[in-house]
């Protein structure tokens, strides 16, 4: 482009505008209360439009659409009404006025062109543009190299165990093993400091810490800082499969938001993925170290590719399958914003405010039964809370059925084994002698580092809660 002359008239050839041109406008108040809509061809005018309007004229309980061009003696002017309740007034003629015929033939097809711009609109608000998926990084090492990081871990959390100086040098050898495509890597690291506690320990600690407080180094070198949290959610389904994205999902943030007062200019972004329980454990939580990182990039988390998945998801909906799902949706707030006493005042109403659009969002692309969702808690808190009350409802439910034909719920007995395909405890409920009656699945909290000796432990304390004796069955490898 080059200078345009300051005394030269203006050249170039225009693009003609739509000929209709619809939008808002703001005075001394603000926003005004009525829209405008310019008329761009011959007889070019501009003129007021507001909606809900009753105006009587001859066609105005007609079942086909009616208009009308009317004038008010009162007010002097002259106004455009229809049946569908818009009325157009304030017309402002750049030419040779039309005639009234004229001006309610051009009218009728202004009411045609709104119709059409509100539904793209509500096509527009129902299906946001798809953001960039970016898929969880699944690259396994070699043999020697993997064993080589497995070792370098080991010995930086023994390092950082003896001395605390080391720990910043841990935590950088923890992020890039969570970073990594080898989960493998951190897994093994852990697996294999089960003897040295204090080691071990502040490895495992390490990696909480930086998946619930995620730092993300941006383009242009500047640091953000976030908290890691999530909305546990149960649902049920009649189909087989259960799907994780949910673009509509996006819409919760500005509702959760202001329900928990976050101030106007703080980051608070729901990711519109989904974690299962299953996509939890399949990586030990290592994919929400991606979290943070990915969504301040304004894109999406996929734990596997899209359409894949999405074609799995599809085969298995045709079936049928009964299930009871615990999921959690999770979402990255700036650090400090969120106090966790203000998030339990709030909790009520921050359910009350965004349970509608969650119910949206998911039954938009999958079909579901009932749920239930819960308060927002920092991610760890999230997971145990979650787990926690859908291995209590299982439980019920299936004591429930197993003490229906039983004179005493004492008269109940529980035996648990621990299937490790499972990721957690299978208890089968039984009269006294007999045969089981009943089987529901006692899960273990998925962790970095799950910990199965906690999940039996609360095992036993709700067994002692119900007054079942409960018995625990070791699993034969052979």
């Amino acid at each position: 482009m080059k200078p345009h002359p300051r005394n030269a008239r203006i050249k170039g050839d225009p693009f003609i505008p739509s000929r209709f041109i619809f939008g808002d406008a703001v005075d001394d108040k603000g926003l005004e209360p009525c829209e405008y809509i310019v008329h761009t061809e011959e007889p070019a005018f501009i003129c007021r439009l507001v909606g809900h309007d009753d105006t009587p004229f001859a066609g105005r309980d007609s079942e086909a659409y009616a208009s009308a061009v009317l004038f008010d003696d009162e007010e002097n002017i002259t106004v455009y009404v229809c049946n569908k309740g818009f009325r157009l007034f304030d017309f402002n003629f750049w030419d040779e006025p039309p005639t009234a015929a004229q001006l309610q033939r051009i009218c009728d097809e202004a009411i045609t062109v709104y119709d059409r711009l509100n539904l793209a609109y509500q096509e527009r608000d129902t299906n946001p543009p798809a953001r960039e998926m970016r898929v969880v990084p699944t690259e396994p090492l070699p043999p020697a190299e993997r064993q080589a990081a497995i070792q370098d871990l080991m010995a930086k959390a023994r390092e950082a165990a003896a001395q605390p100086m080391a720990r910043v040098q841990l935590a950088a050898s923890v992020q890039l093993a969570l970073q990594g495509g080898d989960q493998a890597v951190f897994t093994e690291a852990q697996l294999a400091l089960q003897g040295e506690a204090a080691a071990r320990a502040q490895l495992v600690d390490t990696a909480r810490k930086l998946i619930a407080n995620p730092e993300v180094i941006r383009k242009d070198g500047s640091f953000a800082s976030f908290e890691l949290w999530a909305m546990p959610i149960a649902f049920s389904r009649a189909k087989g499969g259960v799907w994780w994205h949910f673009p509509l999902m996006e819409r919760v943030e500005v509702a959760l938001a202001d329900a928990l007062e976050v101030p106007e200019k703080a980051i608070l972004w729901m990711s519109p993925t989904l974690f299962t329980l299953d996509m939890l454990n399949e990586r030990a939580c290592q994919s929400l170290i991606h979290l943070a990182p990915i969504m301040d990039a304004g894109c999406d988390i996929a734990p596997e590719d899209p359409e894949a998945a999405r074609a799995t998801f599809e085969a298995a909906n045709q079936t049928g399958d009964a299930q009871l799902v615990i999921a959690w949706i999770p979402f990255i707030v700036e650090r400090g914003v969120l106090d966790a006493q203000q998030v339990r005042q709030k909790a009520r109403k921050a359910l009350d405010a965004t349970m509608p659009l969650v119910q949206q969002a998911i039954s938009n692309e999958m079909e579901y039964g009932e749920a239930e969702l819960f308060a927002p808690l920092p991610i760890w808190e999230a997971l145990e809370a979650g787990v926690r009350a859908w291995n209590r409802k299982r439980l019920g439910l299936s004591v429930a059925v197993a003490a229906a034909g039983l004179a005493h719920l004492r008269d109940l007995e529980a035996v648990a084994e621990y299937q490790p395909e499972l990721q957690g405890y299978e208890v089968a409920l039984k009269a006294r002698g007999g045969e089981a009656i009943a089987r529901t699945p006692w899960l273990v909290v998925p962790d970095v580092a799950s910990d199965r000796q906690a999940c039996w432990q609360d095992l036993v304390e709700c067994m002692q809660e119900a007054g079942i004796a409960l018995t625990e069955q070791q699993t034969r490898w052979h």
